[in-house]
């Protein structure tokens, strides 16, 4: 980690950087390979250089693309159970969701397991090879911006955790055969994981910007000053984009970005309201998702419903403690720690509640990021209905609470979405500035 530090005063728009998620105003330090440097306000990582990130991510852009189609096209697995026998492929665990009428269930699926990753890898592979090849069309703004957007909804390494949990929870009752599609969908999975990690996207919006041209010129430190006044990029008159964090004059506001196009704001129009109206829309079907069933297994003509607080039992039960736990934590803890931390959140945007703003910062990143966690429950009950499929003898159905469950995941992550963090620090004075850098500087 490298130290930033806080800035007084600049007239060079190009050696300073805005904390996207505290504003605080910072000169710019160009990290060594490797590293990283965070905003000493709140802890967000501002920039993180890496080892020719325009190559590798184009290799793993290919690679993925090679390992998509095997990996949604062929069977991940066959049950084997008394002379029964199903396969599945992530597909087929898709169409299932449909043919039962659970429409909204299905489409939220068909695009987290299916669509998005596709699209991730589609524009990842279109801008890396232009980028290596140092062709920069207009279009490719366009295309990093919506891969920026789409990057939390595609959700890959969920669903793998899911087929994990499905493997567990059915290897006492059957024989389970593992084909290639799970081979391939494994390390589509990982390719995917590698790109998000070798891709530096401060870098690519540069090349994207000037053209393959780096124009910025390197910065001079300054130390920081305990004594001297910290300020934000809005007491700047400064305000950034956030989508690809450019920053630009305050007049600018309410126009598009000149780098992604995005029209930038000085803070997210209607934060509050937005995020509030998600989180008791959230409220309203976190309950019925917890207390109507989920699923439905019929067995020899009887059907036994059970919630998911049953499935987490099950595992208990069973003496799978630790899948049991991730269920717990994925399907309960997450969802209702979403709901109360951005409540939470919206109560510090007051003036009087400008308190612990670090710690909470953190918190909302917290929860922006496991927000899509929650939709294990749901790749795991696609799987079951598409794997265990043996007509009168067994077969498990998806229930009215997988809708609910769906919607709860969808209006915390977009509550999360609409939230602007920058909000809360608007009334920070600067003796808690200065507490906050004087406890957290190295």
């Amino acid at each position: 980690m490298i130290r930033i530090y806080a800035l007084e005063s600049t007239n060079n728009n190009s050696n300073i950087i805005i904390c996207p998620d505290c504003d605080l105003l910072l000169t710019e330090q160009k990290p060594a390979l490797g590293y990283s440097i965070s905003c000493p306000r709140c802890g967000k990582r501002l920039r993180k250089r890496k080892k020719d990130s325009v190559r590798r991510t184009f290799v793993l852009s290919i690679t993925g693309l090679l390992m998509y189609l095997p990996a949604v096209l062929l069977p991940l697995m066959t049950f084997e159970s008394l002379g029964f026998s199903d396969s599945a492929t992530v597909i087929e665990s898709i169409v299932n969701f449909y043919h039962n009428g659970y429409h909204f269930v299905s489409l939220m699926v068909f695009l987290s397991a299916l669509i998005f990753p596709l699209l991730l890898l589609v524009m990842i592979f279109v801008l890396s090879f232009n980028l290596h090849r140092h062709h920069y069309p207009a279009y490719l703004r366009t295309l990093f911006k919506y891969y920026i957007h789409l990057e939390d909804w595609a959700m890959l390494e969920v669903y793998l955790l899911g087929v994990l949990i499905t493997v567990i929870k059915m290897v006492d009752s059957s024989e389970i055969v593992y084909h290639a599609g799970l081979f391939c969908f494994t390390s589509l999975v990982v390719i995917s994981i590698a790109i998000s990690t070798t891709i530096d996207k401060q870098y690519f919006w540069q090349l994207i910007e000037d053209k393959g041209v780096l124009k910025n010129s390197p910065p001079t430190p300054m130390a920081v000053d305990f004594t001297s006044k910290l300020t934000t990029g809005l007491q700047h008159k400064l305000i950034i984009c956030h989508t690809c964090e450019k920053i630009v004059a305050a007049h600018s506001a309410g126009k598009s970005c000149p780098r992604c196009a995005t029209k930038i704001h000085s803070r997210l129009p209607g934060a509050i309201g937005k995020t509030s109206a998600l989180i008791l829309t959230s409220i309203l079907f976190i309950l019925p998702a917890n207390l109507l069933p989920i699923m439905k297994v019929d067995f020899l003509g009887v059907t036994d419903e059970s919630t998911i607080l049953d499935g987490i039992i099950y595992f208990f039960q069973h003496g799978s403690f630790f899948i049991g736990f991730i269920i717990f934590t994925a399907s309960i803890l997450v969802p209702v720690f979403k709901i109360i931390g951005l409540s939470i959140l919206l109560f510090s945007t007051r003036p009087c509640a400008a308190r612990f703003l670090r710690k909470k910062t953190i918190m909302y990143r917290w929860i922006a990021f496991i927000g899509r966690w929650s939709m294990l429950d749901i790749f795991v009950i696609a799987l079951l209905v598409a794997l265990v499929d043996f007509g009168f003898f067994t077969s498990v159905h998806v229930a009215s609470a997988a809708t609910y469950f769906c919607l709860v995941v969808t209006t915390t992550m977009f509550a999360a979405i609409t939230f602007d963090p920058r909000i809360m620090w608007d009334d920070c004075t600067q003796s808690q500035s200065k507490s906050i850098l004087k406890k957290h500087s190295p």
